[in-house]
């Protein structure tokens, strides 16, 4: 379990077409590994990656510091704004707004697909390009999840 983080019927829905964009294909336990890594974000609230994200929309939005490219595909490509979730796509949203994240990837603050559009996985680094401060924790289907290093954000990983 994670903390409930208050949110909006909009968040909601941005999060479930987020879920969506990113990991249809990997069935409903991969959409919400990627949902709980966003609901995590918005729980770590620390320095310097997380600090300040409010709600779920900040998160989706985030860019990366210093460049003004967001942090999630979907965001960039525009496949976040072509999904259209259904009653099941949003009650996913909503239970890991609740608090109730994917076992799995309940500790994990970053993940990227290393080979998008591709019917495989390309081996996952040892840290995420472009996040020093990460390690690989595991893959599932067309994604790798990360961890932070230790020392990083005491905020989250107590």
């Amino acid at each position: 379990m994670g903390r409930r983080i208050k949110h909006t019927s909009r968040d909601v829905e941005e999060l479930a077409r987020l879920m969506l964009a990113e990991a249809i294909g990997e069935g409903v336990q991969g959409m919400n590994m990627v949902g709980s890594v966003v609901a995590n974000r918005v729980e770590a609230d620390c320095a310097p990656d997380f600090k300040g994200l409010r709600n779920i929309r900040h998160a989706i939005y985030q860019t990366i510091p210093g460049t003004n490219i967001p942090h999630f595909e979907p965001v960039l490509n525009g496949t976040l704004y072509t999904q259209r979730p259904t009653e099941a796509d949003l009650q996913r949203a909503r239970n890991l707004l609740q608090g109730d994240r994917e076992p799995r990837a309940r500790m994990n603050l970053w993940f990227f697909n290393p080979s998008p559009g591709k019917k495989y996985r390309a081996p996952c680094t040892e840290t995420m390009p472009r996040s020093p401060s990460t390690k690989f924790d595991f893959a599932y289907r067309n994604h790798c999840f990360y961890v932070a290093v230790p020392g990083y954000c005491p905020e989250f990983y107590r």
